[in-house]
């Protein structure tokens, strides 16, 4: 009996010693990037606004400040905003976008990721034209134009337009006293 139960003891001592050794390098390795702009979001903002000095709104305990949809708020010296979302096209949370909004309304849009099929989906993003409609969209009732075969895909980035449209609409006079 002894024999059966020693190889399944030592295998589990093991298992919990790799445990444990990989619990304290990640703690000792982990870096909190909460807050910070990536090289991707800093050229999709470039992309919009130009080159800037841009940062992350925070809540008052220094978290991303976020709204429904919304994955981050990001604003410049100028009070210009963007709004980081991630949504579905053809695929789950295949479309991460920034899009840039004023009283104007959206100023630019800029893909962050593009997870949707190549030469399909990615559509939205290598047309031009398909972006370019909603420029000066300043809330949901604008027209749009779904780019054939990549169908799922351009109702993700109307999507997400019309979530950063809703966003900026209702919390304006938030964004405008930061």
């Amino acid at each position: 009996m002894p024999d059966k139960i020693k190889p399944p003891l030592v295998l589990t001592a093991i298992c919990t010693i790799i445990s444990a050794l990989l619990i304290i390098v990640y703690n000792a390795t982990y870096v909190d990037t909460t807050g910070v702009i990536t090289e991707e979001l800093s050229r999709g903002l470039d992309e919009i606004y130009g080159p800037g000095n841009y940062s992350m709104l925070l809540n008052d305990d220094g978290s991303v400040r976020t709204y429904d949809g919304i994955t981050s708020v990001i604003t410049n010296e100028k009070k210009q905003l963007s709004f980081e979302i991630i949504t579905d096209g053809y695929s789950k949370n295949g479309i991460h976008v920034l899009v840039g909004v004023s009283d104007n309304g959206v100023e630019g849009i800029s893909f962050i990721e593009l997870g949707e099929t190549p030469g399909l989906g990615t559509k939205v993003r290598d047309e031009k034209d398909f972006t370019r409609q909603f420029i000066g969209a300043a809330d949901n009732s604008y027209d749009f134009d779904t780019i054939t075969g990549a169908t799922f895909s351009s109702k993700g980035v109307k999507e997400a337009v019309d979530t950063a449209l809703t966003v900026y609409n209702q919390y304006k006079e938030d964004f405008v006293s930061e």
